[in-house]
């Protein structure tokens, strides 16, 4: 997290950063976009959709809280998920004020206790929240679930949610909220998030490519914004650039007659034009950058490596 300088502001006003944490799946974007009350990180069935923290500001009374959305903790194969897993640890360990576990109502796996141990050494209040209660079999699955993880951390208080009805999230935000610290708010009052309209862009047509293709294929993708132009009276030019590391996945993002492609960019605008509430112009062009994911100075180009 970049530092901030906060604004000298009245007494009594809290603010904090509350970080959220859990492996890949759980359903953290859906909870994140919930506490928002709009669509700030993109979602999929897939795993590991979530490649960089999502900063979402969220004010009531005296209170803001900075959300922050973490990629799905996992044991890292290559540089980016290297990459995804200090962002983790960033998060957790130096930039919260307040960490929240979300886990699904089952006994805690492998990589859930291994993100346990990081959160342990935060010494910062951290809460648990079992998402996805209106999948629970009954309310004794989810009791069992907080009590096994309550064998590994130490909560001050638990959560049974569903980011997807919205059941429980009333509660637990205005837990969260006053649980921050008093301090200085550190975002000037109804900013919704530090990131620029570019990046949210980019997350939109990449959701698109987990939501439209197969197996390797969107992991393989990296979404590049070349050119955003505004433009009075007329929808905003955007060009963007799908890398993919080899041609074979190149073939499959264009489709036959370009097809593939075309299905990509209508669904793409139609996101981005309403996440910006205005007309957007969208080309999109398909690149083969070999071993991307692998290689620290196209993580650096792409903004993984800051």
């Amino acid at each position: 997290m970049p530092f901030i300088t906060p604004k000298m502001t009245e007494k009594n006003q809290h603010a904090g950063f509350i970080a959220i944490a859990g492996i890949p799946n759980v359903g953290k974007s859906t909870l994140l976009n919930c506490l928002a009350g709009g669509k700030i990180s993109i979602v999929t069935p897939k795993p590991q959709t979530t490649r960089q923290n999502i900063t979402c500001i969220v004010e009531e009374g005296d209170a803001q809280a900075v959300f922050v959305d973490t990629p799905g903790f996992l044991r890292p194969e290559y540089a980016l998920q290297n990459t995804m897993t200090r962002n983790i640890r960033r998060a957790c360990s130096d930039d919260a004020d307040v960490i929240v576990l979300v886990t699904e109502p089952r006994a805690p796996q492998e990589q859930e206790t291994r993100l346990a141990a990081i959160i342990k050494e935060a010494n910062v209040p951290v809460y648990l929240v079992v998402n996805k209660t209106d999948t629970a079999n009954n309310k004794e699955q989810a009791d069992e679930a907080v009590r096994k993880f309550s064998e590994l951390l130490t909560f001050r208080k638990t959560f049974l949610v569903s980011a997807k009805t919205g059941a429980g999230i009333k509660a637990m935000r205005a837990e969260l909220l006053s649980a921050l610290p008093e301090h200085p708010h550190y975002f000037p009052k109804g900013q919704w998030t530090d990131r620029w309209e570019r990046f949210y862009v980019a997350e939109f047509i990449r959701e698109q490519i987990f939501l439209q293709y197969e197996q390797e294929v969107p992991y393989s993708c990296n979404v590049e914004i070349e050119e955003f132009h505004e433009t009075q009276n007329r929808p905003d030019h955007i060009r963007a650039i799908i890398h993919v590391e080899r041609d074979a996945q190149k073939a499959i993002i264009i489709g036959k007659s370009g097809s593939a492609i075309k299905k990509l960019r209508e669904a793409s605008q139609k996101e981005i034009e309403s996440f910006l509430d205005r007309k957007v112009s969208l080309e999109l062009f398909v690149k083969t950058t070999p071993e991307w994911r692998s290689k620290k100075e196209a993580l650096e180009q792409f903004g993984y490596l800051k």
